[in-house]
């Protein structure tokens, strides 16, 4: 056999294949042993008919389907191997079916995608600057009053009239043209004013209204709306409130802290305040660092020259397709009906959504592994360790568990990825000081 390789671009290639005569032959021989073998034909024993004979029936034809299945998976497997290649997506074959035949050398060629090429750009010195991380009062003013309103109860109110933020407890009973309508009634519904929950229109014509009062509110049905007979419909809703609720929000005081927050080692507004000022501080902190990752790899990736294979996009597609599906099942629910949860009409609009992420995410991966080979990083059994425990502590997983799942073979890339990300961030470059005069 030989093999010629055509490079066609940076992560593309042909090979392009002439077997020798008996090398097709050989082909022929193995597809015959294989179709033959659970076949019964008359006058012969399951899987005996001789060779010549099969032919002399069928035509050496009947064999060139199997024939080529050997003849091109063998081939395609040594010349991978030989041209150390690392295929990322399934092969083109194109036969050349002139030279198809017993004795005859038969050529081929087949078109894939390769792991790239990457050119590494600059990855040290980099001009990036991480955020700096300051908490004021007003942060700490609106994270607690977030809180007190999550705390806050529903009062009912007598001597007011309807506002927006108030619940109402109200009935009702819809018709379109005089005629009432499936779903369109209901009695004592609790509903929050201004949240958006009824047809547009019908919430803000509430507002003003008092209790035991009766009032006609029109709206108009949206075109998008669910049930078809409805759509674009205008329609008028009998409306008679019984009951106005309004939130009462709880003061902060040692007492609220101690009684209804039950934090650890904090019972008084003093302590709160602290406590929530380091909490604010965390979670800035790790927005900042995460965002100084992602700006140090996104200017590596950039600084960096190289084409990334479809296969490999598509891999990662099915990768993230795959864990919204087990998502799905989690929930005990179909994928599509999950994601319209999301406002995403089908799976097939998903896949198209997340492409430029996954792209993104593939090109990440290259670009780094790529650092990781030009730095010669390497896995050694302390960073397997500490990667165990992190694991057993994420997940709660026991630490058997964690070790049959992640052996070191299997975490080495993650880690070798993480330890690229630490060097580029480790490099940036630094800030001079300005010499005092």
């Amino acid at each position: 056999m030989s093999v010629k390789l055509e490079k066609i671009s940076g992560c593309k290639v042909k090979l392009n294949f002439t077997l020798k005569e008996e090398e097709f032959d050989l082909a022929l021989d193995k597809a015959f042993q294989k179709v033959i073998k659970d076949r019964e034909e008359p006058g012969f024993r399951k899987g005996k008919m001789p060779k010549s004979m099969f032919i002399k029936k069928y035509g050496v034809e009947a064999l060139y389907n199997e024939a080529l299945d050997f003849a091109i998976n063998a081939a395609f497997i040594d010349a991978i191997q030989s041209k150390k290649l690392e295929v990322v997506n399934e092969p083109k074959v194109d036969i050349d079916f002139e030279t198809l035949g017993q004795g005859k050398k038969l050529k081929f060629s087949i078109e894939v995608e390769v792991y790239p090429e990457v050119t590494l750009g600059q990855y040290k010195e980099l001009d990036i600057k991480k955020e700096s991380v300051k908490v004021n009062k007003k942060d700490v003013d609106e994270y607690i009053e977030r809180v007190l309103k999550q705390h806050a109860e529903l009062v009912v109110v007598e001597d007011k009239a309807l506002e927006l933020g108030n619940t109402a407890v109200f009935d009702f009973d819809g018709s379109v043209d005089g005629v009432h309508f499936e779903g369109g009634k209901a009695e004592n519904y609790s509903l929050e004013i201004g949240s958006g929950r009824f047809i547009p229109g019908f919430e803000d014509q509430m507002v003003g209204m008092k209790i035991g009062e009766t009032k006609n509110i029109n709206v108009k049905f949206p075109e998008d709306y669910q049930a078809e007979n409805l759509k674009g419909k205008d329609a008028v809703f009998e409306v008679k409130l019984h009951e106005i609720k309004q939130r009462q929000i709880p003061e902060l005081t040692d007492e609220f802290v101690k009684d209804e927050l039950e934090i650890k080692e904090v019972s008084t507004v003093k302590e709160y305040k602290d406590f929530v000022k380091d909490v604010i501080k965390k979670d800035k902190e790790e927005a900042a660092e995460n965002k100084f990752t992602d700006d140090c790899v996104t200017k590596a990736v950039e600084n960096a020259t190289l084409e990334v294979p479809e296969g490999m996009v598509d891999t990662e597609v099915d990768h993230q397709i795959k864990g919204i599906e087990r998502q799905a099942k989690m929930y005990g629910m179909p994928v599509d009906v999950l994601l319209k949860y999301s406002g995403i009409e089908s799976l097939d609009v998903y896949k198209e959504t997340i492409r430029p992420s996954a792209l993104t995410a593939v090109k990440q991966r290259l670009v780094l592994d790529e650092i990781a080979k030009a730095e010669k990083l390497k896995v050694n059994k302390t960073d397997y360790e500490k990667e165990v425990k992190e694991v057993i502590k994420e997940t709660g997983k026991s630490e058997e568990e964690v070790r049959k799942l992640y052996t070191i073979e299997a975490i080495t890339p993650y880690i070798l990825t993480q330890k690229a990300i630490k060097l580029i961030k480790d490099n940036v470059k630094k800030e001079e000081k300005k010499e005092e005069k």
